[in-house]
């Protein structure tokens, strides 16, 4: 009857215990953190199409090569792996963390045999001596011998016991660290999210470069080629008497430029190349062969709402959960200094048999209950639970701060897309001016109504704006890809970290 109101009691007690509260998000850390949440726009300020965010990101390059190559980063990169195995690990603390929640059950057998010799005043009730067991040796089932009164004795013990522990999680203590653990771990499985994306963009990017370098390398090699022609038509200008020695040096030295600027760009090609290979597993030789032609400017881009971000973008999402982590830990810190309520059942059966005398059975059992209140610790539980308050007020300013970047990537990407655009079409005006002046300069050299040096400059202007356009198109493509990681769409076909 006892034990029956002992287990109701116990069973009240967790029953009224207290719920856990849900931690703020999204725009209300924010406003925690003392941000004015409400000044979050309904739209962005740059241009964009509007509409949800759409992922599989990476298909709208339609280049299979890049596909192929995100595709075996993301499967190979050792990164990645290691952000992969830290998730895992997670989980496991997760469980570690909700076993306290569980009552505790341990089993012993015990199997023993011992004996003793003894000589002397025998039978005068002097307890024999004891050296309280051997180091690393166990000291189980008693004294061989209580009392010495026979000279030789040996006995056997052994016997199966039993016992169970739980301690009732009346103020949620158990249940804060639990949801603690688990908010971290749903952080790094964020974190490891975002570090996928993130990887994608990066062998994007790289990709895109080595397409960029390539393309310099042409430039250069074509304006080098229109160098060594000028240089032949200088040397017969100078059998001639219409060039000097002056105009050669001149030439050769253009010429030598644009051959280091070839130089500049194949070197360029095979860091990107082998940047490339390094997040694919593979060794980097630089032998990596891409494409050296920029693929199609995808498409206006569905940039969805700014509020949307933070509930689709895994960084935000890291650092909420964090923030939420923060929050339990506040919780757990100050429940243990509430009462503890905890209760404990031990049983066994076991058997004494000393040699030549008898035997003893024994049935042992016992049912506790208690109640632990901390009185006094010096200020240690106090000051613990202002250590975690101070925690999650930083959590709520970093989660702020990462918000707020976030919403500055997107209108960076924005802004940069359409300068980038826009200077696109204007330096296209000027190769295709510069070019056709070129060519006019070259007609009118062999007239003899322009100088060497006219031609130079104006080939060196041409090179210059070829390099300054093809670094324009590599960096829209670059920024595209900026943007779509700004979003946090998904690069795959399905948007599994969106809520």
């Amino acid at each position: 009857m006892r034990i029956r109101n002992l287990l109701a009691t116990a069973a009240c007690l967790l029953l009224a215990g207290c719920a856990l509260k849900i931690p703020p998000f999204g725009a209300d850390i924010i406003t925690e953190a003392g941000a004015d949440a409400g000044k979050i726009p309904g739209r962005w300020s740059g241009g964009h199409r509007r509409g949800p965010v759409v992922p599989g990101w990476i298909r709208t390059f339609r280049d299979p090569e890049l596909t192929r190559l995100v595709e075996d980063a993301v499967l190979r990169n050792p990164d990645l792996r290691a952000a992969a195995a830290r998730v895992e690990a997670s989980r496991y603390a997760v469980r570690v963390a909700a076993s306290s929640l569980y009552p505790r059950i341990g089993a012993k057998i015990l199997g023993n045999r011992q004996g003793s010799e003894m000589q002397g005043d025998l039978g005068l009730a002097i307890d024999p001596p004891s050296f309280g067991g051997i180091p690393g040796v166990p000291d189980e089932g008693g004294n061989a011998s209580d009392r010495s009164v026979d000279s030789s004795t040996q006995r056997w013990v052994y016997g199966l016991g039993l016992g169970a522990g739980w301690e009732a999680d009346v103020w949620g203590r158990v249940r804060s660290k639990k949801a603690a653990a688990q908010a971290e771990s749903d952080a790094l499985a964020a974190d490891y999210e975002f570090a996928r994306q993130s990887l994608a963009a990066a062998v994007a990017r790289a990709y895109f470069s080595t397409i960029e370098a390539a393309q310099q390398a042409a430039n250069a090699s074509e304006t080098l080629s229109y160098y060594d022609e000028a240089l032949k038509l200088a040397d017969v200008r100078k059998e001639q008497g219409f060039a000097s020695d002056f105009d050669l040096a001149q030439i050769k030295a253009r010429a030598a430029t644009a051959q280091d600027a070839v130089y500049i760009a194949q070197a360029a090609r095979a860091q990107a190349i082998r940047a490339i290979e390094i997040v694919t597993s593979n060794y980097p030789a630089g032998r990596l062969a891409t494409r050296t032609s920029f693929p199609a400017q995808p498409g206006a881009v569905p940039a969805g709402l700014p509020s949307q971000l933070l509930e689709r973008r895994p960084d935000v999402l890291a650092a909420e959960q964090r923030f939420a982590a923060a929050f339990h830990r506040v919780g757990e810190a100050r429940a243990a200094r509430l009462p503890r309520f905890a209760i404990s059942a031990a049983s066994g059966l076991g058997t004494a048999a000393l040699d030549g005398v008898g035997v003893v059975d024994a049935l042992t059992w016992s049912l506790a209950g208690g109640i632990t209140q901390p009185i006094f610790f010096g200020g240690e539980l106090k000051a613990a639970q202002d250590i975690r308050t101070a925690e999650q007020k930083a959590a709520a300013a970093s989660y702020t701060g990462v918000a707020l970047r976030a919403f500055g990537d997107v209108e960076d990407a924005l802004a940069n897309d359409y300068y980038l655009r826009k200077r696109e079409g204007a330096l296209s005006e000027v190769v295709e001016n510069s070019s056709t002046s070129v060519r006019l300069a070259g007609e009118q050299l062999e007239q003899g109504v322009v100088d060497t040096f006219t031609i130079l400059r104006l080939a060196g202007e041409n090179l210059a704006a070829k390099i300054e356009l093809t670094r324009i198109r590599a960096s829209r493509l670059r920024e595209r890809v900026n943007l779509y990681l700004a979003l946090g769409g998904d690069f795959k076909g399905t948007d599994t970290f969106a809520k």
